[in-house]
Protein backbone atom coordinates (compact mmCIF):
# COMPACT_ATOMS: atom_id res chain seq x y z
CA UNK A 1 0.00 0.00 0.00
CA UNK A 2 2.75 2.14 0.99
CA UNK A 3 4.46 1.58 -2.31
CA UNK A 4 1.50 2.50 -4.22
CA UNK A 5 0.32 5.73 -2.76
CA UNK A 6 4.50 6.90 -3.26
CA UNK A 7 3.37 5.59 -7.19
CA UNK A 8 1.01 7.80 -7.17
CA UNK A 9 2.73 10.87 -5.64
CA UNK A 10 5.68 10.32 -8.24
CA UNK A 11 3.30 9.78 -11.02
CA UNK A 12 2.22 13.59 -10.03
CA UNK A 13 5.03 15.16 -9.44
CA UNK A 14 6.51 14.02 -12.38
CA UNK A 15 3.17 15.08 -14.58
CA UNK A 16 3.59 18.71 -13.34
CA UNK A 17 7.13 18.70 -13.82
CA UNK A 18 6.48 17.73 -17.09
CA UNK A 19 3.49 19.95 -17.87
CA UNK A 20 6.03 22.96 -16.31
CA UNK A 21 8.88 22.41 -18.94
CA UNK A 22 6.35 21.76 -21.95
CA UNK A 23 5.21 25.58 -21.30
CA UNK A 24 8.60 26.70 -20.03
CA UNK A 25 10.65 25.34 -23.55
CA UNK A 26 7.88 26.73 -25.08
CA UNK A 27 6.44 23.72 -26.48
CA UNK A 28 3.09 24.87 -26.19
CA UNK A 29 1.00 26.10 -29.00
CA UNK A 30 0.86 30.01 -28.25
CA UNK A 31 0.46 30.97 -32.16
CA UNK A 32 -2.79 31.34 -33.90
CA UNK A 33 -1.66 29.36 -36.87
CA UNK A 34 -0.63 26.59 -34.30
CA UNK A 35 -2.16 23.53 -33.44
CA UNK A 36 -4.51 23.16 -30.68
CA UNK A 37 -2.98 21.18 -27.14
CA UNK A 38 -4.54 17.75 -27.11
CA UNK A 39 -8.40 18.20 -25.31
CA UNK A 40 -7.76 21.91 -25.64
CA UNK A 41 -11.01 22.25 -27.46
CA UNK A 42 -13.10 20.20 -25.20
CA UNK A 43 -11.94 21.27 -21.64
CA UNK A 44 -12.08 25.53 -23.03
CA UNK A 45 -15.63 24.44 -24.28
CA UNK A 46 -16.44 22.34 -21.00
CA UNK A 47 -16.06 25.48 -18.76
CA UNK A 48 -17.41 28.25 -21.21
CA UNK A 49 -20.97 26.09 -21.32
CA UNK A 50 -20.66 25.82 -17.57
CA UNK A 51 -20.01 29.21 -17.00
CA UNK A 52 -22.57 30.62 -19.08
CA UNK A 53 -25.50 28.12 -17.89
CA UNK A 54 -24.95 29.37 -14.92
CA UNK A 55 -25.14 32.92 -15.63
CA UNK A 56 -27.13 33.35 -18.88
CA UNK A 57 -29.96 35.75 -17.94
CA UNK A 58 -33.30 35.52 -19.29
CA UNK A 59 -35.04 38.36 -21.29
CA UNK A 60 -37.60 37.66 -24.25
CA UNK A 61 -36.28 40.45 -27.01
CA UNK A 62 -39.41 39.76 -29.38
CA UNK A 63 -40.83 43.09 -28.39
CA UNK A 64 -37.76 45.39 -28.98
CA UNK A 65 -38.83 48.00 -31.24
CA UNK A 66 -37.01 48.98 -34.60
CA UNK A 67 -35.57 51.68 -33.41
CA UNK A 68 -33.81 49.11 -30.74
CA UNK A 69 -32.62 46.93 -33.42
CA UNK A 70 -31.26 50.33 -35.44
CA UNK A 71 -29.22 51.00 -31.95
CA UNK A 72 -27.69 48.11 -31.64
CA UNK A 73 -26.96 47.79 -35.55
CA UNK A 74 -24.81 51.07 -35.15
CA UNK A 75 -23.37 49.42 -31.93
CA UNK A 76 -22.75 46.31 -33.77
CA UNK A 77 -21.52 47.98 -36.75
CA UNK A 78 -18.90 50.30 -34.80
CA UNK A 79 -17.03 47.65 -32.04
CA UNK A 80 -18.22 43.96 -33.85
CA UNK A 81 -18.41 43.91 -37.20
CA UNK A 82 -14.49 44.26 -37.45
CA UNK A 83 -14.22 40.80 -36.58
CA UNK A 84 -17.98 39.62 -36.80
CA UNK A 85 -18.61 40.40 -40.52
CA UNK A 86 -21.67 42.31 -41.83
CA UNK A 87 -24.16 40.95 -44.09
CA UNK A 88 -23.00 39.91 -47.49
CA UNK A 89 -19.53 41.16 -46.56
CA UNK A 90 -16.24 39.62 -46.75
CA UNK A 91 -14.09 38.32 -43.67
CA UNK A 92 -11.74 40.87 -42.46
CA UNK A 93 -8.13 40.26 -42.52
CA UNK A 94 -7.79 39.88 -38.75
CA UNK A 95 -10.68 37.32 -38.79
CA UNK A 96 -8.65 35.40 -40.80
CA UNK A 97 -5.97 35.32 -38.63
CA UNK A 98 -7.43 34.61 -35.34
CA UNK A 99 -7.58 31.57 -33.26
CA UNK A 100 -10.26 30.36 -32.69
CA UNK A 101 -12.15 32.23 -35.56
CA UNK A 102 -14.73 34.48 -34.67
CA UNK A 103 -17.51 33.44 -36.37
CA UNK A 104 -19.00 35.48 -39.00
CA UNK A 105 -22.72 36.01 -37.32
CA UNK A 106 -24.81 36.97 -40.52
CA UNK A 107 -24.05 33.85 -42.16
CA UNK A 108 -26.03 30.77 -42.50
CA UNK A 109 -22.86 29.08 -40.53
CA UNK A 110 -22.42 31.76 -38.13
CA UNK A 111 -26.12 33.06 -36.98
CA UNK A 112 -26.79 32.93 -33.60
CA UNK A 113 -30.56 33.31 -33.98
CA UNK A 114 -31.80 30.02 -32.60
CA UNK A 115 -29.32 30.62 -29.54
CA UNK A 116 -31.16 32.74 -26.52
CA UNK A 117 -30.74 36.15 -26.53
CA UNK A 118 -29.48 36.16 -23.07
CA UNK A 119 -26.10 33.97 -24.26
CA UNK A 120 -25.76 36.08 -26.73
CA UNK A 121 -25.40 39.34 -24.29
CA UNK A 122 -23.20 37.57 -21.49
CA UNK A 123 -21.03 37.24 -24.13
CA UNK A 124 -21.18 40.98 -24.98
CA UNK A 125 -20.56 41.83 -21.96
CA UNK A 126 -18.07 39.35 -20.74
CA UNK A 127 -16.54 38.59 -23.40
CA UNK A 128 -14.47 35.19 -23.80
CA UNK A 129 -10.83 34.78 -22.63
CA UNK A 130 -7.84 34.16 -24.79
CA UNK A 131 -10.23 34.43 -27.64
CA UNK A 132 -9.88 38.16 -29.22
CA UNK A 133 -13.56 38.24 -28.20
CA UNK A 134 -13.35 41.36 -25.14
CA UNK A 135 -15.83 42.19 -22.69
CA UNK A 136 -17.94 45.59 -23.09
CA UNK A 137 -19.39 45.84 -19.67
CA UNK A 138 -17.16 49.08 -19.37
CA UNK A 139 -17.68 50.46 -22.33
CA UNK A 140 -21.45 49.79 -23.42
CA UNK A 141 -25.01 50.55 -21.74
CA UNK A 142 -26.85 47.63 -20.15
CA UNK A 143 -29.63 48.67 -23.05
CA UNK A 144 -27.07 49.02 -25.99
CA UNK A 145 -25.58 45.54 -24.96
CA UNK A 146 -29.43 44.16 -25.01
CA UNK A 147 -30.02 45.84 -28.21
CA UNK A 148 -27.16 44.24 -30.00
CA UNK A 149 -28.37 40.77 -28.38
CA UNK A 150 -31.89 40.98 -29.51
CA UNK A 151 -30.29 42.41 -33.42
CA UNK A 152 -28.33 38.95 -33.70
CA UNK A 153 -31.45 37.27 -32.30
CA UNK A 154 -33.09 38.29 -35.63
CA UNK A 155 -30.26 38.43 -38.08
CA UNK A 156 -32.13 36.24 -40.68
CA UNK A 157 -35.37 38.81 -40.74
CA UNK A 158 -34.28 42.00 -39.84
CA UNK A 159 -36.68 45.41 -41.00
CA UNK A 160 -35.14 47.50 -43.82
CA UNK A 161 -34.10 50.19 -41.49
CA UNK A 162 -31.39 47.91 -39.15
CA UNK A 163 -30.03 46.46 -41.99
CA UNK A 164 -29.46 49.70 -43.96
CA UNK A 165 -27.28 50.67 -40.85
CA UNK A 166 -25.23 47.42 -41.46
CA UNK A 167 -24.54 48.36 -44.86
CA UNK A 168 -20.35 48.50 -45.12
CA UNK A 169 -19.14 52.52 -44.88
CA UNK A 170 -18.22 53.41 -48.51
CA UNK A 171 -14.16 54.34 -49.43
CA UNK A 172 -13.59 56.53 -52.35
CA UNK A 173 -11.43 54.83 -54.57
CA UNK A 174 -7.32 56.10 -54.22
CA UNK A 175 -6.84 58.42 -56.71
CA UNK A 176 -4.66 57.97 -59.90
CA UNK A 177 -0.49 58.50 -59.71
CA UNK A 178 0.52 61.34 -60.66
CA UNK A 179 2.10 61.62 -64.40
CA UNK A 180 5.36 62.79 -63.44
CA UNK A 181 6.18 61.35 -59.96
CA UNK A 182 9.17 62.47 -58.99
CA UNK A 183 10.97 59.33 -56.64
CA UNK A 184 13.48 61.39 -55.42
CA UNK A 185 10.94 64.01 -53.25
CA UNK A 186 9.41 63.23 -49.85
CA UNK A 187 5.89 63.28 -49.49
CA UNK A 188 4.42 66.43 -48.46
CA UNK A 189 1.63 67.77 -46.33
CA UNK A 190 -1.23 68.69 -49.04
CA UNK A 191 -5.03 67.93 -48.92
CA UNK A 192 -4.96 64.84 -51.74
CA UNK A 193 -5.28 61.82 -49.82
CA UNK A 194 -2.55 59.74 -51.67
CA UNK A 195 -0.09 63.35 -50.68
CA UNK A 196 -0.32 62.58 -46.63
CA UNK A 197 2.56 62.66 -45.11
CA UNK A 198 3.44 59.64 -43.30
CA UNK A 199 5.17 58.56 -40.29
CA UNK A 200 6.98 55.26 -39.55
CA UNK A 201 6.20 53.51 -36.10
CA UNK A 202 10.00 54.00 -35.18
CA UNK A 203 9.68 57.71 -35.75
CA UNK A 204 6.72 58.25 -33.79
CA UNK A 205 7.67 56.07 -30.88
CA UNK A 206 10.96 58.16 -30.70
CA UNK A 207 9.26 61.39 -30.89
CA UNK A 208 6.57 60.05 -28.27
CA UNK A 209 9.75 59.43 -26.00
CA UNK A 210 11.06 62.58 -26.49
CA UNK A 211 10.28 65.81 -24.73
CA UNK A 212 6.82 66.81 -23.73
CA UNK A 213 6.75 70.23 -26.45
CA UNK A 214 7.67 68.09 -29.21
CA UNK A 215 5.25 65.30 -29.36
CA UNK A 216 2.62 65.06 -31.17
CA UNK A 217 -1.17 64.48 -30.79
CA UNK A 218 -2.08 60.81 -31.89
CA UNK A 219 -5.34 60.00 -32.59
CA UNK A 220 -6.83 56.10 -33.34
CA UNK A 221 -9.97 56.90 -35.34
CA UNK A 222 -10.30 52.98 -35.91
CA UNK A 223 -12.68 49.95 -34.26
CA UNK A 224 -13.06 50.53 -30.48
CA UNK A 225 -12.12 46.99 -30.18
CA UNK A 226 -8.84 47.42 -31.63
CA UNK A 227 -8.22 50.83 -29.27
CA UNK A 228 -8.86 48.85 -25.88
CA UNK A 229 -6.87 45.94 -27.46
CA UNK A 230 -3.97 47.59 -27.55
CA UNK A 231 -2.96 51.50 -29.06
CA UNK A 232 -0.24 53.88 -29.22
CA UNK A 233 0.35 55.16 -25.64
CA UNK A 234 -1.68 58.23 -25.19
CA UNK A 235 -3.40 57.56 -28.22
CA UNK A 236 -7.03 59.46 -28.10
CA UNK A 237 -10.07 57.50 -29.21
CA UNK A 238 -11.89 59.27 -32.27
CA UNK A 239 -13.69 56.82 -34.44
CA UNK A 240 -14.43 54.48 -36.37
CA UNK A 241 -14.32 57.47 -38.55
CA UNK A 242 -15.97 55.21 -41.49
CA UNK A 243 -19.57 55.51 -39.16
CA UNK A 244 -21.51 58.70 -39.02
CA UNK A 245 -20.92 58.64 -34.66
CA UNK A 246 -17.39 57.52 -35.25
CA UNK A 247 -16.90 60.76 -37.37
CA UNK A 248 -18.93 63.25 -34.81
CA UNK A 249 -16.69 61.60 -32.20
CA UNK A 250 -13.57 62.90 -34.62
CA UNK A 251 -14.68 66.04 -34.99
CA UNK A 252 -15.43 66.33 -30.98
CA UNK A 253 -12.11 65.30 -30.46
CA UNK A 254 -10.42 67.42 -33.14
CA UNK A 255 -11.99 70.44 -31.87
CA UNK A 256 -9.87 70.50 -28.87
CA UNK A 257 -6.58 70.59 -30.24
CA UNK A 258 -5.14 73.59 -31.75
CA UNK A 259 -4.90 73.83 -36.23
CA UNK A 260 -1.18 73.94 -36.07
CA UNK A 261 -0.47 70.90 -33.73
CA UNK A 262 0.87 67.67 -35.14
CA UNK A 263 -1.62 65.40 -35.35
CA UNK A 264 -0.86 61.69 -36.44
CA UNK A 265 -3.92 59.56 -36.99
CA UNK A 266 -4.36 55.88 -37.70
CA UNK A 267 -6.48 52.74 -37.29
CA UNK A 268 -4.30 49.40 -37.69
CA UNK A 269 -6.66 47.03 -39.14
CA UNK A 270 -5.14 46.94 -42.13
CA UNK A 271 -2.71 48.26 -44.41
CA UNK A 272 -3.15 52.15 -43.87
CA UNK A 273 -3.84 52.69 -47.95
CA UNK A 274 -6.87 50.39 -47.50
CA UNK A 275 -8.12 51.15 -44.28
CA UNK A 276 -11.67 52.61 -44.61
CA UNK A 277 -11.32 54.72 -41.52
CA UNK A 278 -8.28 56.89 -42.21
CA UNK A 279 -8.84 58.30 -45.36
CA UNK A 280 -12.02 59.64 -44.24
CA UNK A 281 -10.13 60.48 -40.96
CA UNK A 282 -7.74 62.73 -42.62
CA UNK A 283 -10.20 64.43 -44.83
CA UNK A 284 -12.40 65.34 -42.31
CA UNK A 285 -9.37 67.09 -40.37
CA UNK A 286 -8.08 68.22 -43.89
CA UNK A 287 -11.42 70.00 -43.81
CA UNK A 288 -11.26 71.47 -40.11
CA UNK A 289 -7.86 73.01 -40.78
CA UNK A 290 -5.18 70.87 -39.39
CA UNK A 291 -1.69 71.87 -41.35
CA UNK A 292 0.88 69.09 -39.75
CA UNK A 293 -1.42 65.93 -40.17
CA UNK A 294 0.51 63.23 -40.44
CA UNK A 295 -0.74 58.81 -41.03
CA UNK A 296 0.89 55.98 -39.48
CA UNK A 297 2.86 54.22 -41.75
CA UNK A 298 0.99 50.67 -41.05
CA UNK A 299 2.08 48.36 -44.17
CA UNK A 300 -0.15 45.13 -42.55
CA UNK A 301 -1.66 45.75 -39.28
CA UNK A 302 -0.95 47.35 -36.04
CA UNK A 303 -0.88 44.01 -34.28
CA UNK A 304 2.01 43.32 -36.54
CA UNK A 305 3.64 46.57 -37.50
CA UNK A 306 3.36 47.93 -33.85
CA UNK A 307 3.09 45.39 -31.42
CA UNK A 308 4.89 43.01 -32.88
CA UNK A 309 7.89 45.33 -33.57
CA UNK A 310 8.29 45.88 -29.37
CA UNK A 311 7.01 49.09 -29.63
CA UNK A 312 5.45 50.08 -26.46
CA UNK A 313 1.53 49.54 -25.97
CA UNK A 314 -1.53 50.77 -23.48
CA UNK A 315 -3.86 48.70 -23.13
CA UNK A 316 -7.82 49.62 -22.09
CA UNK A 317 -9.93 52.60 -22.24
Amino acid sequence: MRNFILGIVVAFVLAFVGVFFYFDLGLAPVATADKPMPMEAYFAKKALHARISRETPKRDVSGFTTADLVTGANVYQADCAFCHGLPNGTKSAAANGMFPAPPQLFTPDGMVTDDPAGLTYWKVKNGIRLTGMPGFRASLSEQQMWDVAALLARADKLPPEATSALKPAVVDPPDPPAANPSASSPAVTAPEWKDARQISPAELAKKLSGPAAGRPVVLQVGFKVLYEGGHVPGAIFAGPASTAEGAARLKTEAGKIARDKEVVIYCGCCPWEKCPNVHPAYDELRKMGFSRLVVLLIPQDFAHDWIGAGFPVQRGR
